[in-house]
């Protein structure tokens, strides 16, 4: 039987090493997919930090406020009020602050100084200059007392990292996630369907080699190109941890060890295994590589929701709930485990339940696979 199955691997394998576009999808998609976000969330980070000058306008501005008007983005070009007024609400300009002729500030004064701050609230841009604004303007506000003034003591008493660790525990898992299936599931969708269409599995069926020995060996050159796909996600996530890193501002607030990686990559290669199963299954029952593709698409996307839900802030409340629960479903248990790796640890009790559920399933659905097989009606008359 292991002879069989080496032999439809080999067969596989070299199918799969003659292909250049599975060997793109595999090799080169997964580390692509990981530097283009960096390099976007990066790209994006620059561009705010240059973004120095606004269409945002001042009138009557004292002349000790100028300049902290012009730090954020305010112009000195003296408009007409009506004209901006009007150019803010239609989103051609996104600010007018006018300051009355008489502004102090004066807390034995009967009237306060009013400020006028039009801008316009479907408006991003206008919406950030108003956040920039009302920073400079609390600075002019009478001072009744301080808060943590003094600054040798340490008041937060957080984790350091924990911003940055929380991008990318929200993030990575479905990263990762996304870059393996995207390489494998037209490979495996297509493995047994292809053949099929082609009648190509008339002829493997009513060989001596075993049927069953025909789907584990087809089921392990698809797990070796998840592992390639893994391999080259990985790759790229070391781009992709050192740019969020950088953009927090502190090179050391990502300090995971060997482990973290080689768990997270394990439990990765798992929950491929597993998903590489049920792909097999919606592939042997298939008539043609075009219905398989199409069919195969729900698991994926109920396992990218899957990731979704765990990465959302507004879930992880009633997520938590379910407690040990979340490890015994298989799939979903890998993406919540990715992220507790990558933000608090998690225990090894989580990590062996994970991997082994995943494992285990995926094992369940090569055993359909062989029992279709097994089946002659999956062969085309």
């Amino acid at each position: 039987m292991f002879r069989d199955i080496a032999t439809v691997y080999k067969k596989e394998i070299k199918s799969i090493l003659k292909d250049k576009a599975i060997l793109l999808m595999c090799i080169l998609l997964p580390f692509g997919m990981m530097f283009m976000e960096a390099f976007m969330m990066k790209s994006m980070t620059n561009t705010e930090e240059k973004e120095t000058a606004h269409d945002a306008y001042y009138l009557n501005a004292p002349a000790d406020l100028v300049p902290a008007l012009k730090s954020i983005g305010f112009s000195d070009e003296v408009v007409d009020k009506d004209e901006c007024v009007k150019d803010i609400k239609n989103k051609d300009a996104e600010m007018l602050v006018i300051f009355p002729q008489d502004f102090h500030i004066d807390l034995t004064a009967e009237e306060v100084s009013n400020i006028e701050i039009y801008y316009n609230s479907s408006n991003m841009e206008s919406l950030k200059m108003r956040e920039k604004l009302s920073a400079v303007l609390d600075t002019l506000r009478p001072v009744v007392f301080t808060v943590n003034a003094d600054t040798s003591i340490k008041y937060d008493l957080g984790d350091e990292g924990y911003q940055a660790k929380n991008i990318i525990a929200s993030m990575v898992p479905g990263l990762l996630l996304m870059t393996v299936v995207y390489g494998i599931m037209g490979l495996a969708s297509n493995i047994i369907a292809g053949d099929k269409e082609s009648n190509f599995l008339n002829t493997v069926l009513i060989t001596p080699v075993s049927r069953s020995s025909v789907a584990i060996g087809k089921a392990l050159a698809v797990m070796t190109a998840a592992g390639i796909s893994a391999i080259s996600g990985f790759a790229g996530l070391a781009y992709f941890m050192s740019t969020v890193s950088s953009m927090m501002g502190d090179s050391n607030a990502l300090s995971y060890t060997m482990s973290d990686y080689a768990l997270t990559f394990g439990v990765i290669l798992c929950v491929a295994f597993a998903l590489v199963g049920l792909i097999l299954i919606v592939s042997t029952l298939a008539k043609t590589s075009r219905s398989a593709q199409t069919v195969s698409v729900i698991p994926v996307m109920i396992l990218f929701l899957g990731s979704f839900l765990t990465s959302n802030a507004g879930m992880e409340t009633m997520i938590t709930k379910f407690g040990f629960k979340n490890f015994l479903i298989p799939m979903w248990n890998a993406t919540y485990l990715t992220k507790n790796i990558l933000l608090t640890g998690a225990a090894t009790t989580e990590i062996l339940v994970t991997c082994a559920i995943n494992i285990v399933f995926g094992i369940i659905c090569l055993s359909v696979v062989s029992m279709l097989f097994n089946n002659e009606k999956i062969v085309n008359e």
